[in-house]
């Protein structure tokens, strides 16, 4: 008996028993097993075993009660529990086989039995939220202090209360079953956020406190977005609902009008950041092509700048149509600005990066026919580029080639009344002869060749011997082209001579001036027009403009060398007057130009999507050739370029924008208080040596002339729209006074101000400002 038991104990332990009622009860315990371990199963075998609740077997614990489900064979309707996410609440797939559970469709959302299943991860207690440390709390409320806003904002949108799981649930689970998962709810950031947060639970709260909830949410997030306290239908009106369909993204004719973009796509969710988002979401947010809302732009998000809480409708509709513009100025002069400085650094090079003064010491063969030690002195560039003689030869900004200036012209006028009084001179041991004055010209090693007193003097048409030269390698008996016949003898003046490209004088002549060796000619050296006569390796060293062709200074003209560019009309008055604006596109280097690019990509794009590409290329140029003509006047022998009084034009904008927009503004005192303080620091940054703060200062005051009367303006009723209007016509007025006055100056009038170096390099020491010369002594 006991061996009886014992046996059938046995059997009905390993499911092998004779028994139909421990057989079936086994096979249900394995089926069990099976649809927990491996997935539903299939519906001919449910069939089979007779099994109730066949057609969704639990996949929870005993602990579960199943679910209400009556077959669809009496004509009911399926009860599912929409917030399910286990397999006990999901109704059965005629066709599904074996495969694992699929996902509800509220994604987030959970069964209070999920919590108790025995694969559902919700039956673990969640962990107690940690506090926050007196170091983030105080990190958190200081950054809020920078920011302007309070800490409570910060904290209100985080307080939302739930009657269902928190995304956190919903995303653990998810883990179980990737191939069931509907990824098209998560294809937009933010949307997960906003549903859970917005969707109506009707089984833990009524309906009136979940409506309140929704619109205590949705006023919040408006404040967040927008900065002030408009309501939602007012909001959708002003330009915070910013339609698409004018300026460049404007529809073809008959298309739909487009949905209007709320502000709210432009937010970008900061938790659960990627690497590499910290930098990519502040550039995209740079680069965005969302309309720019009038007097905010980018300089007002950075300064916390908003709307007042209540803004008038018609000032709203003004708002509203304004057009929106692509930055197509903007891309051009950035491009071009790249494409000549990087053609400017390859072609000439770089010069000694530095401040100061850089000196090349050297031995040199110079007239005497013995090595000399020479210096040569060059400016350090500290923008890494080219020299000032090459910046000059490029077009850069110097008074000297865009009028006849009195020093140089007194300088260059003295040297040719040495010239006439010169001769050449021979040296005895026949090594060579050059053209010098009598006191440059050794009595006891060479002879000084000078007419009349010397035989080999030339006569005049009238019979009458020359009394000026002679010239080393040039005679005008000998002389074809150009031939000195009457009526057009040369001169006795050998200032005024012409260059001999032909004559018939052989290696004998007899004449001492002509058989010799010339061992000097014409070299054009520095940037005041500087001639000297001497050997090609000393011009070479210092960077010179030798003339093979040439026997005498005067025959050259050496301001049209240092200019370069085109051809002056008259070769003794300069008149590349162009260079007001072709400076404009140069930069002394490649760190000027990055600035500029910076600036332009920053404040010009951003004015530029307001005012259009036509208004704001008038400020910028206009305003760069005034502050490059002031410059000119008061720092007439510096060589200047770049778009410094284009960029102070523009920052100017940004004063007028908020002066016409003062009304709409919440904090407009504060908004100017920072303008004013950028501008000066910048002012400031000036006074340093080798920056133009004439051209800062000059660009900025026609800038501001110049924003009055070309970019966009709202009114604020007819005698405002009025106001304005007449505002228009007095500063253009204005701006073409200062213009022409300061023509008249330049070209005219040249004035010499002694206090105005205090404008732009102040002395704090006794050698700050010694290289820095407004009177530029000329040697």
């Amino acid at each position: 008996m006991p061996s009886l038991i014992f046996s059938r104990g046995t059997a009905d332990w390993f499911g092998v028993s004779k028994d139909n009622d421990t057989t079936q009860k086994w096979q249900r315990k394995s089926l069990r097993h099976c649809s927990q371990r491996y997935g539903k199963l299939k519906s001919h075998v449910i069939r089979e075993m007779e099994l109730p609740s066949q057609d969704n077997i639990s996949l929870t614990s005993t602990e579960t009660p199943p679910p209400l489900y009556v077959g669809p064979q009496f004509g009911m309707q399926k009860i599912v529990d929409p917030l399910a996410r286990g397999r006990a609440f999901r109704m059965a797939d005629e066709n599904d086989g074996y495969s694992v559970p699929h996902t509800p469709i509220t994604p987030g959302a959970a069964s209070l039995c999920s919590f108790t299943s025995s694969r559902s991860g919700h039956n673990r207690i969640p962990k107690r939220r940690k506090r926050e440390s007196v170091a983030k709390m105080s990190f958190r409320a200081a950054a809020a202090l920078v920011k302007g806003r309070s800490l409570r904002e910060g904290t209100t949108r985080r307080a939302q209360r739930r009657s269902f799981t928190p995304a956190s649930f919903a995303e653990e689970e998810t883990v179980d079953f990737p191939d069931e998962l509907d990824t098209s709810f998560f294809a937009r950031e933010g949307v997960l956020h906003e549903e859970l947060s917005t969707y109506p639970d009707e089984v833990f709260e009524p309906a009136e406190t979940v409506t309140a909830k929704e619109m205590q949410s949705n006023s919040l997030d408006q404040t967040d977005l927008t900065g002030s306290a408009l309501d939602k239908s007012e909001l959708e009106k002003s330009h915070l609902m910013l339609p698409l369909e004018r300026g460049w993204r404007k529809q073809k004719e008959g298309a739909p009008p487009p949905p209007k973009v709320r502000l709210r796509q432009e937010v970008v969710s900061v938790s659960g950041q990627r690497r590499g988002q910290r930098i990519a979401i502040p550039v995209k947010k740079l680069l965005a092509k969302e309309k720019r809302p009038y007097g905010l732009g980018m300089v007002g998000k950075l300064t916390n700048r908003t709307y007042r809480k209540r803004i008038d409708s018609y000032v709203k509709k003004q708002i509203d149509n304004m057009d929106d513009h692509r930055p197509f100025f903007t891309y051009w002069v950035t491009f071009v600005h790249i494409l000549i400085t990087i053609l400017a650094v390859c072609i000439y090079g770089i010069a000694p990066i530095g401040f100061s003064q850089h000196e090349t010491v050297d031995s040199i063969l110079r007239n005497k026919g013995v090595y000399e030690n020479v210096k040569f002195v060059q400016q350090e560039n500290f923008w890494i580029g080219p020299n000032s003689e090459a910046l000059i030869h490029l077009g850069a900004k110097f008074s000297p080639c865009m009028r006849q200036d009195s020093q140089v012209h007194s300088l260059i006028t003295q040297k040719r009344q040495e010239e006439n009084k010169s001769a050449c001179c021979v040296r005895n041991d026949k090594s060579g002869c050059v053209q010098t004055s009598e006191k440059d010209c050794s009595s006891r090693l060479a002879v000084w060749v000078k007419w009349p007193h010397h035989s080999s003097a030339a006569l005049l048409g009238d019979g009458t011997p020359r009394s000026h030269g002679s010239v080393c390698h040039q005679d005008p008996r000998v002389c074809v082209e150009p031939a000195s016949v009457p009526p057009h003898v040369w001169p006795d003046d050998i200032t005024k001579w012409p260059i001999c490209t032909k004559s018939t004088a052989g290696n004998h002549t007899n004449l001492p001036h002509l058989d010799c060796v010339i061992t000097g000619r014409p070299c054009c050296i520095g940037t005041k027009g500087r001639c000297e006569i001497t050997s090609r390796e000393y011009c070479e060293f210092m960077q010179g403009y030798f003339h093979e062709e040439a026997t005498l200074c005067s025959q050259v003209h050496c301001m049209d060398d240092v200019c370069g560019l085109l051809p002056f009309l008259n070769p003794e008055v300069p008149d590349q007057f162009y260079r007001l604006w072709l400076s404009l596109f140069l930069h002394a280097g490649i760190l000027h130009c990055i600035v500029s690019i910076c600036f332009q990509m920053t404040i010009l794009r951003d004015l530029e999507k307001l005012a259009g590409w036509l208004r704001i290329s008038i400020i910028y140029i206009l305003s760069g050739i005034t502050g490059n003509l002031a410059s000119a006047i008061f720092l007439p022998y510096r060589a200047e370029v770049g778009p410094a009084g284009s960029q102070f034009g523009i920052l100017a904008c940004l004063f007028v924008e908020l002066f016409q927009s003062w009304q709409i503004l919440a904090r407009p005192w504060k908004a100017f208080v920072k303008l004013v303080g950028l501008v000066l620091f910048l002012f400031a940054f000036g006074l340093l040596p080798w920056i133009d703060n004439f051209a800062h200062i000059s660009g900025f005051i026609s800038g501001f002339f110049l924003s009055f009367a070309f970019l966009p303006y709202i009114s604020f009723g007819r005698f405002d729209l009025y106001r304005k209007r007449c505002q228009i016509m007095i500063f253009l007025v204005t701006f073409v006074g200062l213009f022409a006055g300061l023509v008249v100056l330049f070209y005219v009038y040249p004035i010499t101000c002694e206090w105005c170096e205090y404008l732009t390099c102040i002395p704090f020491t006794d050698k700050f400002c010694e290289k820095y010369d407004l009177n530029a002594h000329l040697h």
